[in-house]
């Protein structure tokens, strides 16, 4: 079936959901404005070419039966024998006419097809620096996926040496005072008697277990913050694979539907285009839809993991 300027002007592709990439609407209404322009200016011409020729045979048919009625004419008469030779000069100029129309008529078919190799060309050039773009913009999105997911991994880390770091330097301190006093109360009793002695001893005693006690129960808890930022480093990481494999599967897809739409037929060009245009969107809305997944899973993990630091 022969595409013809409506059905380039009546085209409609389905329009990406909100929040979702997709094709530039104005480049492709441009891109399709031109390609309307163009073929209609085509059709035109090649009416104007089928009309032309069509007057210039019918010119040359006349011709020739004007021709061959002189000559029927003037073969009984003997003495005006200069009348052929006057028709077929007048058709002469009418058969010279003709040959000079169907050579104009096929140097204007050339340049219609020309124009239409141009016209193609154009679309495969911009078929090309789509592929381009979309592939710089697919290298882009990895990169700031795995830099995004190397930061959230590097703070996660740091925020859990930091809180290791000073509950480790909190319980030596309580230890370490616990111990001063417990030996300030020792050798405050010394001179004392036996039953302040074992008094002294019975509370230095009691401040070391108290101390130890304490120290205890902080390196439970410095224990079990480490296990839940380990938890919360370890969904990081696995959220980062999944990501980054979705996005890279995601955009091979594109890249693949935009080399066959780059490696079709001219013919065929506007058709693909159209098809690979209505295919993105449901792409797209799959792959974000999965993200969403993974990032909420994330995210109770990561509230998870708080709510235990604040116990």
């Amino acid at each position: 079936m022969p595409l013809t300027p409506a059905d380039v002007h009546n085209v409609a592709f389905s329009k990406p959901p909100i929040g979702k990439r997709g094709y530039n609407e104005d480049e492709v209404d441009q891109f399709l404005d031109l390609v309307e322009q163009e073929l209609g200016r085509l059709v035109e011409e090649n009416d104007d070419l089928r009309a032309r020729a069509d007057e210039l045979a019918s010119d040359l048919e006349s011709a020739k039966k004007s021709g061959g009625s002189a000559a029927q004419e003037s073969a009984p008469a003997a003495k005006p024998e200069p009348k052929p030779a006057a028709a077929a000069a007048g058709a002469t100029p009418s058969l010279a006419s003709a040959k000079a129309g169907e050579g104009e008529g096929e140097l204007a078919n050339q340049e219609t097809h020309l124009r239409a190799a141009r016209v193609l060309a154009m679309a495969q050039e911009m078929a090309d620096r789509l592929t381009g773009e979309a592939k710089k913009e697919s290298d882009g999105l990895v990169t700031k996926a795995r830099t995004d997911s190397d930061k959230l991994v590097g703070d996660a880390r740091s925020e859990s040496d930091k809180l290791v770091g000073d509950a480790k330097t909190e319980a030596d301190r309580l230890l370490s005072d616990a111990k001063a006093k417990s030996e300030a109360i020792v050798k405050d009793a010394e001179g004392k008697s036996e039953a302040q002695i074992r008094d002294a001893q019975s509370k230095a005693d009691a401040l070391q277990a108290d101390a130890e006690r304490k120290h205890t129960e902080i390196m439970a808890t410095i224990n079990q913050q480490r296990g839940v930022l380990e938890g919360r480093i370890d969904q990081l990481r696995t959220f980062e694979k999944q990501y980054r494999s979705r996005l890279t599967a995601y955009l091979e897809s594109q890249l693949s539907e935009l080399g066959k739409t780059g490696s079709a037929e001219p013919a065929d060009a506007p058709a693909t285009g159209r098809a690979a245009a209505s295919t993105t969107p449901s792409s797209t809305s799959t792959s974000t839809s999965t993200s969403t997944t993974t990032k909420t899973d994330g995210g109770a993990g990561t509230q998870g993991g708080s709510h235990s630091a604040d116990k």
